[in-house]
């Protein structure tokens, strides 16, 4: 029985999309970003490398290196847009066990 192969997608392109880059965009979504930590120049750099690696082709790692370049945005981007007046990690931590005499009972 003959095997059928699905077919091969076109490499070329033929029309006129313009060709996009990852590197660029994340360029210009961290142009204008603060830098209110320590690390922040660090996270812009790996935030950079991810994206370059995206646009060089990842293989494999495409979506885990995508996976991490989102991580690494939404830290960055926390940082400046960061309003937390503590109600976040409140919510949060009410499904944790806690330790010690309970005030309740």
């Amino acid at each position: 029985m003959p095997r059928h192969h699905p077919p091969q997608p076109d490499t070329e392109c033929d029309d006129d999309r313009p060709e996009l880059s990852v590197e660029s965009e994340v360029r210009k979504s961290l142009a204008d970003v603060t830098e209110n930590h320590p690390g922040h120049h660090a996270l812009v750099a790996t935030a950079l490398t991810l994206a370059r690696k995206l646009d060089d082709g990842a293989g494999m790692a495409t979506a885990a290196v995508a996976k991490e370049l989102r991580a690494t945005l939404d830290a960055i981007l926390k940082e400046a847009n960061d309003d937390d007046d503590g109600l976040d990690g409140f919510v949060n931590g009410l499904g944790l066990p806690t330790s010690g005499v309970s005030p309740f009972g």
